[in-house]
């Protein structure tokens, strides 16, 4: 679980914005460890295998990075919209089914993160727009992004290899 808050439930929504905001940042700086480590393991055995994972955690590094700097931008204008959290319910339920299996640590952040949309949504009084179109693009170019992002890293990481 990540952060129990003792606040009211009375929080304003651009302080809930914020505590989302900060939860992501945890699970990126959780997953930051688990990335050096499948490295210097990676370095070590030559496996494929944990190569593959790494680039898995890199990408989901890079999707929770763009989301929180997209919280933290919300939290700023004080603006909580159904579109907008809708694209981050999107693309959190989107890495839970596709990456979550990656590890149960994992599953569990991410399974975290999407209650607090949720929470935070209710608590607003904001019903969360079914699968739009718009929705639906926003949340694909947010994927986009990140795969690029997590692409780069790991040729950052090993340059001297073919990393494609």
């Amino acid at each position: 679980m990540f952060f129990k808050t003792r606040r009211k439930s009375t929080a304003s929504p651009r302080i809930r914005l914020l505590e989302l905001a900060v939860a992501t940042r945890y699970a990126v700086s959780r997953l930051s460890l688990i990335a050096s480590r499948l490295r210097s393991t990676y370095e070590r055995t030559r496996d494929e295998s944990l190569k593959t994972m790494l680039q898995k955690i890199l990408y989901l590094q890079a999707v929770l990075e763009i989301a929180s700097v997209r919280l933290e931008t919300l939290a700023d204008i004080g603006l909580v919209s159904s579109d907008d959290l809708s694209i981050l319910k999107r693309v959190v339920s989107d890495l839970k089914n596709t990456q979550g299996i990656v590890m149960p640590a994992v599953s569990s952040m991410l399974t975290d993160l999407d209650n607090m949309i949720s929470h935070i949504a209710s608590s607003a009084g904001i019903e969360l727009a079914p699968l739009s179109p718009v929705v639906t693009e926003h949340a694909k170019k947010i994927m986009e992004e990140a795969k690029i992002i997590a692409d780069e890293r790991l040729k950052e990481y090993f340059p001297s290899e073919n990393t494609s």
